[in-house]
């Protein structure tokens, strides 16, 4: 009699896991799903970044993803950049009717390093271009020269006293003829160092 009191005890908590959780890991309706976050496949997933919550010396970071930015909105999350995921980026959908996008944070001169990779994200049109720009209070501080699909470089640059901060992307060169969606430039967790 112990043994199937157990066997009804499992049944019935799989019962409830199977109601408040759901019966699996089904499809997502593609209607439904953001265009710029990636999803996984039951094939292969995309390898983690690196996750700079806490540097292991101590020393405080933020996500410049979960910052507002000046006066614009930034697109925000997880996206895949040469099938590396990176989960707190800051992407911009590039057609050719969009050829660039600034977002301006202020750092109120208390950090130190700001460092991120740039790149387009997978499945980007293989012909688009872009270029990736960094200024520190109205001076320019990085240009990434032209960045296609592939390995993106990273970034580190000194930001200490720096107030204003501008991170930008221009769309180089694409078969930019119709407002068609060329891909998206991806700064990867991009993260600000104390």
């Amino acid at each position: 009699m112990l043994v199937s009191g157990l066997g009804a005890a499992l049944a019935i908590a799989g019962l409830v896991v199977t109601l408040i959780v759901g019966p699996g890991s089904g499809e997502a309706d593609s209607d439904s799903a953001l265009p710029a976050t990636t999803t996984e496949s039951s094939t292969s997933a995309p390898a983690s970044s690196p996750v700079p919550a806490a540097a292991t010396d101590g020393t405080a970071q933020q996500f410049v993803a979960e910052l507002s930015p000046v006066g614009t909105t930034a697109y925000t999350g997880s996206i895949t950049v040469n099938n590396v995921a990176y989960p707190h980026a800051i992407y911009q959908q590039f057609s050719g009717c969009s050829t660039e996008v600034k977002h301006t944070y202020d750092l109120n001169r208390e950090w130190s390093r700001f460092s991120s990779v740039v790149g387009v994200a997978d499945g980007g049109n293989t012909e688009s271009a872009l270029q990736f720009s960094v200024v520190a209070d109205g001076k320019s501080v990085f240009t990434s020269g032209n960045i296609g699909v592939g390995v993106p470089p990273k970034v580190d640059i000194p930001v200490a006293g720096v107030e204003n901060l501008t991170i930008a992307f221009t769309l180089l060169d694409s078969d930019s003829s119709s407002c068609t969606q060329l891909g998206n430039g991806v700064w990867g967790d991009p993260t600000l160092t104390k």
